[in-house]
C-alpha cells in the first residue's frame, strides 16, 4: 500500500512540474503535431527551429540572441500543415529562447527538454549550438 501512495505521489509531483514549468503542448493543442525529439535542429551555421500548431497565424522565436524581439525573426509554414520552421545562424554557445504565437503567447519549446527558469515563474527553452556542428545543410 505504501508502495502505490509513493508511486501515485511521484505522478502527481511530476505532473505539477510539467504544467508549471510551461513544457507540454501549446495553447491549442499543438506543439508534438510532426513528432520527434529535442528542441532546435543543429546545423552547420546554426539551428533550424520548428514549432507545431496548425491553428497559429504567426509564430516567431525570441531569446538572449535577437534580444528578445517578439517581431524580428519569423518562422514560415511553406505548405499550412502546421510545420513552422526558421533557420537562424548562431555562432557557438548556450542561448535560451522561446516561441511566440499570434503575438500573443510566449511558449517554450515542448519538444525540447533543455530549460532554465525564466524569472517569472515559467521556463526558457535552451539551445546548445557545439563549436564542430554537423555538416549537414539547410533545406
Amino acid at each position: 500500500m505504501r508502495s502505490l501512495f509513493l508511486t501515485f505521489s511521484l505522478v502527481l509531483l511530476l505532473a505539477a512540474i510539467s504544467l508549471a514549468s510551461g513544457s507540454g503542448c501549446s495553447r491549442r493543442g499543438g506543439g508534438f503535431f510532426g513528432g520527434g525529439d529535442g528542441g532546435p535542429e543543429i546545423v552547420e551555421g546554426g539551428v533550424i527551429f520548428r514549432y507545431y500548431d496548425d491553428e497559429a497565424t504567426k509564430v516567431y522565436v525570441v531569446g538572449d540572441f535577437n534580444n528578445w524581439t517578439p517581431t524580428t525573426d519569423p518562422l514560415t509554414d511553406k505548405n499550412g500543415d502546421g510545420e513552422w520552421t526558421l533557420f537562424y545562424p548562431l555562432n557557438p554557445g548556450s542561448y535560451e529562447y522561446k516561441f511566440v504565437v499570434d503575438g500573443t503567447y510566449w511558449i517554450a519549446d515542448p519538444r525540447n527538454p533543455l530549460s532554465v527558469s525564466d524569472g517569472f515563474e515559467g521556463r526558457n527553452s535552451v539551445v546548445k549550438v557545439p563549436e564542430a556542428a554537423p555538416k549537414k545543410a539547410v533545406e
